[in-house]
């Protein structure tokens, strides 16, 4: 337990441990173009991330072919992943901290196992996870609470001593229904003002600011915020 009484940090990937917005974008447009050429701009596409992929397509291609371009992203977006992907500066760095000071660690996601696993792999995150909690896992997707309740209660966690950080209001919604604190990310590409409606608990500009928060001291460690990392072992 950390001198502020909490236990587990419980994380969204895509947008917030990972900068996968290139990767998502050259997906998209890969699958647009070829089912909707022309329809939908960078904006609108931006617009909807958070949300699991098949409804994403479902808005923008109806429901009657949501499936198959579901299939078209992934093929793209498992072929090109690996030259996309990056941690965010200091994940790496704040996630070892965390482990090392017995924090239990998670991430909780609306993406689905393979493209979750590749990217905590990619990026040397995978060590430090004790649950992770991807679509279809639970009974509903963020921002239902299922997904965070089932990660803490495999984690043996109550709520009230678990943060959620994400970057988008399916994030914060979730955690505020699952009672965990809610931590949304300054970082985020929907723009940090997006995340004032839905009241976080807290709002953080980098990832070691996340130490203060569960009574760590900042300069216990020596996070690099400057560069974006993958795993080279």
């Amino acid at each position: 337990m950390t001198l502020l009484g909490y236990d587990a940090v419980l994380f969204d990937l895509d947008g917030t441990l990972l900068n996968t917005t290139p990767l998502i974008l050259s997906s998209f447009r890969h699958t647009l173009d070829h089912y909707c050429p022309g329809e939908y701009g960078e904006d609108e596409i931006l617009a909807c991330l958070g949300e699991p992929l098949l409804e994403q397509m479902a808005r923008f291609g109806g429901e009657e072919q949501a499936e198959e371009m579901v299939a078209t992203y992934r093929q793209h977006n498992i072929a090109h992943h690996d030259e996309m992907v990056l941690a965010f500066p200091g994940v790496l760095d704040t996630l070892r901290l965390l482990h090392q000071k017995g924090i239990r660690l998670g991430v909780v996601t609306n993406k689905y196992r393979r493209t979750v696993e590749m990217g905590l792999s990619l990026c040397g995150l995978t060590p430090f996870m004790e649950v992770v909690v991807c679509l279809g896992e639970a009974e509903e997707a963020k921002p239902h609470p299922a997904p965070i309740q089932l990660a803490l209660k495999h984690l043996g966690v109550a709520p009230e001593r678990a943060l959620m950080v994400g970057d988008s209001r399916f994030d914060l919604l979730a955690a505020q229904r699952a009672g965990t604190v809610s931590v949304g990310v300054a970082w985020t590409h929907h723009g940090k003002e997006s995340l004032l409606p839905y009241h976080p608990d807290h709002l953080i500009d980098t990832m070691a600011e996340l130490l203060p928060i569960l009574g760590i001291e900042a300069e216990e460690s020596s996070v690099d915020q400057v560069n974006g990392s993958r795993s080279h072992g």
